[in-house]
């Protein structure tokens, strides 16, 4: 791989089932030390992508690359270089988590030096038969699994799925780290939180296609602030809706609830020429953004190759 290459590079990437489109010639790009969110509400494509980078499935058409090589003619190779970690792991029954373990480390003929360090850190259970395993139990084992042998390329499929809040936090801390340490990391979620928490971009997608490729920083402007008047005076909800930059008004109990995108000086000065009583401003949530993206079918795609 070049010094200019990104570590993934998915171009004009098609899947089809018979006549059913699962993935609608997406392309994007993963740099090198980057966790990047591939973002999506169920059915959407992601597994699917995931298992086309694996080589698990064959696409349709289009091109795949991580680190420089061709995601299915060096499929041996990259497979001694990645991590992955599924949504649902499933895993021998009669193993314990300690047989499961020393069996994969000898599969992939790597020396699980991360191996101590996971199972103190997430607490994993070794000793008994997987068969007795909670999901969130099983997805500990899939931690691991996906970490032990130092990948540099992490992919993770909706990973903490089955993980209590607790859990899901130390999962986030450790990414970070792991990013701190080079390592690039994908990342799929229909969990808006967790790819707000790690992620420096996201990528949505929707029905097959991709529908937005951006810094996660970017998507916190245009979410704005979430703000919360009660006026004084009689003020129609007309005439908030026309105030600068003000978006989705909703009222409750004398007060005003919107979004502000973008600078607050103009509505300020437009709330001035009111009796206000309170003023209340936060964050918009992320959730907000991404709903936009997922229900409006005439959102606007990213061009093809887009970062």
């Amino acid at each position: 791989m070049t010094t200019q290459e990104p570590v993934i590079v998915i171009d004009s990437l098609h899947k089809s089932y018979g006549k059913v489109q699962a993935v609608k010639g997406i392309s994007m790009r993963v740099e090198q030390g980057e966790i990047f969110g591939f973002l999506g509400p169920n059915g959407a494509g992601k597994t699917t992508t995931i298992r086309c980078m694996l080589d698990v499935i064959r696409p349709t058409s289009g091109t795949l690359r991580v680190l420089g090589l061709d995601a299915q003619r060096d499929k041996m190779e990259l497979h001694q270089r990645i991590g992955y970690l599924p949504g649902d792991v499933r895993l021998p029954g009669q193993m314990t988590g300690k047989q499961v373990i020393d069996y994969f480390s000898r599969l992939q003929g790597l020396k699980p030096v991360l191996l101590n360090d996971l199972v103190a850190r997430f607490d994993v259970e070794m000793k008994r038969p997987l068969k007795g395993y909670s999901k969130g139990m099983r997805q500990k084992i899939g931690v691991v699994l996906a970490f032990m042998c130092d990948p540099e390329v992490l992919i993770l499929d909706e990973p903490t799925s089955g993980l209590d809040p607790l859990l899901q936090r130390t999962f986030n801390e450790f990414l970070l780290q792991e990013q701190a340490r080079g390592k690039t990391i994908f990342m799929s979620s229909h969990i808006m939180s967790d790819v707000e928490k790690v992620c420096q971009r996201v990528a949505v997608i929707r029905q097959g296609e991709i529908v937005t490729i951006e810094e996660v920083e970017k998507l916190r402007q245009k979410a704005g602030q979430r703000v919360t008047v009660e006026f004084g005076d009689a003020v129609s909800a007309d005439e908030v809706a026309r105030m600068p930059g003000v978006s989705m008004v909703t009222s409750h109990n004398h007060a005003y609830h919107f979004n502000v995108g973008g600078s607050m000086d103009a509505l300020i000065k437009a709330l001035s020429r009111h009796e206000v009583l309170r003023l209340q401003a936060e964050e918009a949530p992320l959730e907000e953004v991404f709903l936009k993206f997922y229900e409006n079918p005439q959102a606007e795609t990213a061009a093809p190759g887009t970062r």
